[in-house]
C-alpha cells in the first residue's frame, strides 16, 4: 500500500534526512531530534508517534544509547520507538516545503527555478529556505548563506525580514 495523507494505514509521518557524516554525525542528528520535540508524552495516534529509524547496527546502538541518556537527563520514560528503516514514502507534493509555501513570494521564486515538483522537493536550497521560513536557524546563520540560496534581491530581503522577526534555534 502506498500511504497518503488521508489513508496512512499503519504508517507514521516522519522525515528522512540525507546527511554527510563528515559535516554532521548521526549522534549530532540524534541530539537535534531529542531537542526538537517532547517524547515524554505518548502520542494519541500512530500517525504522530515519536520514532527513530536506523540503517545499521552502529546507528541502532547510537540511537538506543542516546535514548537512555535522554531518559536519564529528563528523569522520565520516553515514548520513542527505535526501529529499522523501511521503505520511505514521500508526502504528496502539496505537503512538501510547508513553511516555504506560506511565504508565497519565496515559493514563486523557487517554482520558477524548479517547475517540476520533484525538483523542488529535492532542492537543498528550497529545503534551507523552508527551514528559515519556519524560523529554524539564526539570523546570523542566514546572513552567512543567504547569497547562496538562489533568491532574488527582493527574495533575500523578504527571507531576512521573516527570520529577523523571531527565530527558534535547535542548537
Amino acid at each position: 500500500m502506498n500511504p497518503s495523507y488521508h489513508s496512512l494505514g499503519d504508517h507514521a509521518e516522519t522525515l528522512q534526512v540525507d546527511f554527510d557524516p563528515v559535516r554532521i554525525s548521526y549522534g549530532e542528528l540524534l541530539d537535534v531530534f531529542w531537542a526538537s520535540h517532547q517524547p515524554v508524552t505518548r502520542q494519541w495516534s500512530r500517525q504522530y508517534m515519536s520514532m527513530v529509524h536506523y540503517h545499521n547496527d552502529e546507528q541502532q546502538r547510537a540511537a538506543r544509547e542516546s535514548q537512555a541518556r535522554e531518559e536519564t537527563r529528563r528523569k522520565a520514560k520516553l515514548f520513542t520507538e527505535i526501529v529499522p528503516a523501511g521503505k520511505f514514502y514521500l508526502a504528496e507534493d502539496y505537503h512538501q516545503k510547508y513553511y516555504l509555501r506560506q511565504a508565497r513570494e519565496l515559493l514563486n521564486e523557487f517554482l520558477a527555478i524548479y517547475p517540476r515538483p520533484a525538483d523542488l522537493i529535492s532542492s537543498t536550497a528550497a529545503a534551507r529556505v523552508n527551514g528559515y521560513a519556519g524560523r529554524y536557524g539564526t539570523l546570523e546563520g542566514l546572513r552567512a548563506e543567504v547569497d547562496t540560496l538562489g533568491l532574488s534581491s527582493a527574495g533575500r530581503e523578504r527571507l531576512l525580514q521573516i527570520v529577523s522577526r523571531s527565530t527558534v534555534s535547535l542548537r
